[in-house]
């Protein structure tokens, strides 16, 4: 055998090796190329049937939400409410926290304070979304007004009050009433003094301010003080 031919041959041997190394690898790793192809192709399938179940519910969500309005608008507040309760039990988090809202404002129609004052707190404690959450307190607060006393009032608008948001503006006008309401006249002097010179505010807002420190009046002038009474002098007797 000449050298070209034993070369080739070895060739020949070193190839059929390698394609049967391959073989032998392929089989090996081939089920499990197979099933991570196949989970990762279920995966896109899954997360695009999630996305379109999760549509498919925000479309939904919006439809029950509007027919519950529609109930409401109606004057038929009984069955609003039912179906504002029942979208407060499933469907997207954003209707839920919004039927709580719209449940409350039924609730406060027919007269249920308590009922009305739970109904925000719960949407303000779920909510997520900031101003959806504060148009919860606020509303709360306004409810509060009305059943509990000027201490509970003034913790529940405490963080309004340091929101630097509209909701903030709402709560000083709130507060101050409230307080020129349970005798504290230095607080809602100075409270709405703040809102009427604060520029940012609605000039709506700010013009009640006004109006209510025109009722309000100004606080009462301190009288002078008293000059210091002059030392008694003995009555000795004089050389």
């Amino acid at each position: 055998m000449t050298n070209d031919t034993t070369e080739s041959f070895v060739q020949e041997v070193d190839q059929s090796l390698r394609q049967e190394q391959a073989l032998a690898h392929a089989r090996r790793y081939a089920p499990h190329l197979i099933i991570a192809f196949a989970t990762f192709i279920a995966a896109i399938l899954g997360w695009q049937l999630w996305q379109g179940y999760q549509t498919d519910q925000a479309h939904k969500g919006a439809q029950d939400f509007s027919a519950a309005q529609q109930l409401a608008a109606n004057g038929d507040m009984n069955g609003a409410k039912a179906a504002f309760e029942a979208l407060t039990t499933h469907g997207p988090s954003t209707y839920r926290v919004m039927a709580r809202l719209e449940l409350g404002a039924v609730l406060e129609t027919q007269g249920d304070l308590n009922g009305a004052l739970q109904a925000f707190d719960q949407a303000a404690s779920q909510a997520s979304d900031q101003t959806m959450r504060e148009s919860a307190e606020l509303r709360a607060a306004y409810i509060a007004a009305e059943t509990q006393d000027f201490d509970a009032i003034q913790r529940r608008l405490a963080p309004l009050l340091s929101s630097h948001t509209k909701f903030s503006f709402l709560a000083q006008e709130l507060l101050g009433i409230q307080a020129w309401k349970a005798g504290k006249l230095d607080l809602a002097r100075s409270t709405l003094q703040n809102l009427s010179l604060a520029f940012s505010a609605p000039e709506s807002v700010r013009q009640r301010a006004q109006q209510y420190l025109a009722v309000i009046g100004e606080a009462p002038a301190q009288p002078p003080p008293s000059a210091p009474a002059a030392p008694a002098h003995s009555q000795g007797a004089h050389p």
